[in-house]
């Protein structure tokens, strides 16, 4: 014996939403798609439908997409002057939060788009963990990866490098120098390993180079040498002054008689 059941109706109800007046989100979750990408998806909606509503939020110009974006995109190419739409009204925080539990359903992200994900979320590593699991740790690891120049981050994404082999990069202070080891470490297929060592000969190589310009190290040899020269019996006087931009050293050696 079937039991019948009623249906409820859903607290969220599907609005016919005009398209010109939806705007996407500031950034893709899954970075930038190609056009070419959205053609079979927009030749299945042109065949069946839209089956399933995008998501948008309510903003000053409008709505914004939260859920969806490929979906509304394809219906802008097919010409749709309306679209089916869950319309919300939430906050940036939770349109940020609502989109990243989505993409992460739907397939791995990539480190770099989950980072996005987290910094948009505007809070504390540890409130993050708590809504979306994992450690706060991992999180502000992930996010500090964003410090990474934007043409080192596309190079590591498209020659698919690792989480780890970024993180190598953050080791390197010039911003030059960590898109030339990711080229190179593309180039050449290094490993992380490889690519740490790298990065840390980089390091060290500049840190001689900027101790080699601190004239205090040159001070301090020619201090050395006044002494060695009042050690053999020489009369060796120095004064040092100092302003905002030069150090004085002022020697006097007096003559033997």
């Amino acid at each position: 014996m079937s039991v019948k059941r009623e249906i409820q109706p859903s607290y969220r109800a599907v609005c016919y939403v005009p398209t010109a007046m939806i705007r996407p989100r500031p950034f893709s979750v899954r970075g930038e798609e190609e056009e070419n990408d959205l053609l079979p998806l927009a030749a299945s909606i042109r065949q069946y439908g839209l089956l399933q509503p995008v998501t948008v939020r309510v903003v000053d110009s409008g709505y914004e997409i939260v859920l969806g974006e490929r979906r509304w995109q394809a219906c802008v190419m097919l010409g749709y002057a309306y679209i089916d739409a869950f319309v919300l009204q939430i906050s940036d925080q939770e349109a940020a939060l609502y989109s990243l539990l989505e993409n992460s359903l739907q397939a791995p992200l990539h480190f770099f788009d989950l980072a996005r994900c987290y910094a948009a979320l505007d809070a504390p590593p540890e409130a993050i963990a708590r809504q979306v699991g994992g450690s706060a740790e991992d999180i502000q690891r992930l996010i500090g990866l964003l410090r990474l120049p934007l043409e080192a981050q596309h190079v590591i994404r498209e020659s698919h490098l690792t989480e780890r082999h970024a993180r190598a990069l953050l080791t390197v202070s010039d911003e030059k120098e960590q898109t030339r080891i990711a080229r190179h470490a593309a180039r050449l297929r290094l490993s992380p390993r490889d690519t740490e060592a790298l990065a840390r000969k980089d390091a060290s190589k500049r840190k001689v180079i900027s101790t080699v310009h601190e004239p205090r190290l040159f001070l301090n040899a020619i201090q050395n040498i006044i002494r060695q020269m009042r050690q053999i019996g020489l009369d060796a006087q120095a004064e040092t002054s100092e302003d905002d931009d030069s150090i004085t050293l002022r020697l006097r050696v007096r003559k033997r008689k």
